[in-house]
């Protein structure tokens, strides 16, 4: 009986292990309203055509099979930008330019907006399996608080 009870809370704690830790699955429009409904941003951001991406990111359209990119007015930097890469390696390109694209919004905006340039500093810029994600809000902890569900 003792074996028994033990092999059940075993297998338990085992189910609990896998079950707790999980992620949601990345789904980019998904995951796009859902920052765009639970943080607050102080810009109106709208989509942007996907005409327009490659060229503001310094993108190589081969790179990603989709991408779903809003962006604010200019006023503030903020911005949410999904990307789903086309290979791994195409996944460490993405990723690298996205972190140089932060950084030069950062030298930009700090000299006539500090507090953009601080949101900026706040961005989360990662990847999760064939995504690589940006966000740059000034909920910056609210935004975090999403992505980590998913990141």
């Amino acid at each position: 009986m003792k074996r028994t009870i033990s092999i059940l809370l075993a297998a338990l704690l085992l189910v609990a292990a896998l079950t707790g830790c999980g992620k949601k699955e990345l789904e980019p429009r998904s995951f796009v309203d859902e920052l765009l409904s639970g943080a607050k941003f102080t810009d109106s951001l709208s989509e942007l055509p996907t005409a327009v991406v490659p060229i503001l990111f310094g993108l190589d359209e081969a790179d990603y099979t989709d991408a779903v990119v809003y962006a604010g007015t200019g006023a503030t930097a903020e911005t949410i930008a999904v990307f789903t890469a086309s290979s791994d390696a195409a996944a460490d390109r993405l990723l690298s330019a996205m972190r140089q694209y932060v950084d030069d919004q950062i030298r930009i905006y700090s000299s006539y907006g500090p507090a953009a340039a601080m949101t900026l500093e706040n961005s989360v810029v990662e990847r999760s399996g064939d995504h690589v994600v940006v966000v740059v809000c000034s909920d910056s902890d609210g935004a975090r608080k999403i992505c980590d569900k998913y990141i």
